[in-house]
Parts: C-alpha cells; sequence; structure tokens
C-alpha cells in the first residue's frame, strides 16, 4: 500500500516528533535531577552511618571503662562493708568496757576534763583538795562549759559528748 503524505501531515509529524523529543528531554533532565538528589542522599546517609557507627563504638568503649570502673567499685563496696563490720565490732567491745567501768565518774571544771574517780563522793573530796567549795554541788541547770565544777558518769561524758564536757 501506497501511501501519500502531505505537507500539513508532515509537518504535523515532524512537529510531534519534536514535541516527543522535548518531552523526551524534559524527562530525562528530571531522571538526572532525581538520580543526583538520589546519589547526594545516599552519600550523606553513608556519611550518617560512618558517623553513627563511630560513636556507637566509642560508646562500646565507654560502657567497657564503666564496666571495669563498676567492678572495682564493688569491690570497695565490699572491702568498706568488712571494715564498718570490723568497727561495729570494735564499738561492742569498747561500749562494753564502757559499760564495766559505768560506775566511774569524771571531774570537771567549765567543762573540762579533771580526773576520774570511783565514785561521786571520791570526785567531790578530790575537787574541794583543788578549792572547790564543800556545798553547792545541787544539780547545775547552766550548761557544763559554765559550771565551776561538775561531776558526771564516766559513759555520760564519753558517749553524749564525745570525749568533751558532759
Amino acid at each position: 500500500m501506497i501511501r501519500i503524505v502531505t505537507r500539513a501531515h508532515l509537518a504535523a509529524l515532524e512537529q510531534a516528533v519534536e514535541s516527543a523529543q522535548d518531552r523526551i528531554d524534559e524527562v530525562q533532565d528530571a531522571a538526572d535531577a532525581a538520580a543526583s538528589c538520589h546519589t547526594r542522599s545516599v552519600q550523606r546517609l553513608s556519611t550518617t552511618l560512618a558517623a553513627a557507627r563511630a560513636a556507637a563504638d566509642g560508646h562500646q568503649a565507654d560502657a567497657g571503662i564503666v564496666r571495669e570502673l563498676l567492678a572495682l567499685t564493688e569491690g570497695e563496696l565490699a572491702d568498706a562493708r568488712a571494715t564498718v563490720a570490723e568497727q561495729a565490732e570494735q564499738i561492742k567491745a569498747l561500749r562494753a568496757d564502757l559499760d564495766a567501768a559505768c560506775g566511774t565518774v569524771v571531774l570537771l571544771r567549765y567543762g573540762r576534763l579533771v580526773s576520774a574517780h570511783p565514785d561521786v563522793a571520791t570526785a567531790k573530796r578530790h575537787a574541794q583538795s583543788l578549792g572547790a567549795a564543800a556545798d553547792g554541788w545541787c544539780p547545775p541547770t547552766e550548761p557544763v562549759s559554765e559550771s565551776p565544777w561538775r561531776v558526771v558518769s564516766l559513759s555520760s561524758f564519753v558517749v553524749q559528748d564525745g570525749g568533751g564536757a558532759g
């Protein structure tokens, strides 16, 4: 079959070819832009992934250090607990010794230790030998640091005042 193409039809076909070529160029430009965008995204994601892996490695190393410190600290805690237990036993023994000496009293002058005695009467006699008045030994109301002479039990002096004035 023979087909006769007119000039108008040929012009229309050329126009269609140009239009198709323009559309091909547009699609190719869009594809190039999308590929370029995709490539940049992949590069950014690869960089981010590498940084995340490096950070994870750093965190793993930090976690290892923390585990070692925790192990050391647990050892120190065990040692401290053992020391506290020993000290508690020592305190218990010292309190027993103090209870054994419970009858002992101390003579204080303005809150400072002067001497220790087996009983109150002996302490008062000693205070009189140092110039204290024979009377006036009623329970004082002023603080011990303001009292010229005072007799207190050794356990009160040591336990309540930590070795200071009672």
